[in-house]
């Protein structure tokens, strides 16, 4: 017995368009449903892992309190030494020079943190001139200046001596209540002063590090600028036609 042949696609579509048969709709093709991945937990940290990071945080409070203490002695030093001897211009440079020089060398001496000891005593000279109501600006420049030089003679990089020189100053003058951005402004310029007459590697990256800082100034004066300031209670009056 023979069997019968199917008809073809193509028959069968000629026959819906004569009969006025509309062609079935396509299937439409279902995309599978992402699965949601399962949250991975934080690896248990074991018995090593675990005294790795107790001596970590015991360093790190070690290093913050070593900075505080730092900056402690520079703002009783400074401030004691300006009451004596002035606060004339002379006498602030030679006062903030040697207690930065002693800061670095006493850190060098005593094999601790460099950065450390360069921000606790940017910190607390800054804030001991502002005690002693002396010339910020001419003060931050002499601190970074005399940090930057210093540490240059001991082999010291001019990046991350300039960074912790400008965070300290920054820090320092935002605790005595002074215009933070007027000083580390001043303070930049005179740590590219100083790092262009060490070489041009150090030129380099007091750079990069200044354009960070700048950056951070710019942030600072345009929200002053967007604050509104209050009206003035004695305010012109309009002339009446």
């Amino acid at each position: 017995m023979a069997t019968q042949a199917t008809p073809s696609k193509k028959a069968t579509a000629v026959r819906r368009r004569a009969a006025g048969v509309a062609r079935p709709p396509a299937r439409r093709k279902t995309t599978a449903t992402a699965k949601s991945k399962p949250v991975r937990k934080a690896p248990s940290l074991g018995k090593a892992g675990t005294a790795v990071r107790a001596g970590v945080i015991d360093r790190l409070k070690a290093l913050t309190a070593l900075e505080s203490e730092i900056a402690r002695l520079s703002r009783g030093a400074v401030a004691e030494a300006l009451a004596v001897a002035g606060i004339t211009a002379r006498e602030v440079t030679a006062i903030l020079r040697d207690v930065v020089v002693g800061a670095i060398e006493a850190a060098g001496r005593a094999g601790s943190e460099l950065t450390v000891s360069i921000k606790g005593v940017a910190k607390g000279a800054i804030a001991g001139v502002h005690d002693a109501r002396g010339n910020l600006t001419q003060a931050a420049g002499t601190i970074v200046k005399t940090a930057i030089a210093q540490a240059s003679r001991i082999g010291a990089e001019a990046g991350p001596v300039a960074r912790s020189a400008l965070d300290g100053i920054r820090e320092g003058a935002t605790e005595a209540g002074a215009n933070a951005v007027a000083v580390v402004s001043a303070s930049v310029r005179s740590a590219l002063a100083a790092a262009s007459e060490i070489n041009a590697l150090a030129a380099e990256a007091v750079r990069q590090v200044v354009v960070g800082s700048a950056e951070g100034i710019a942030e600072v004066v345009k929200s002053h600028r967007a604050t509104p300031k209050p009206r003035r209670a004695g305010a012109k009056r309009l002339r009446s036609a």
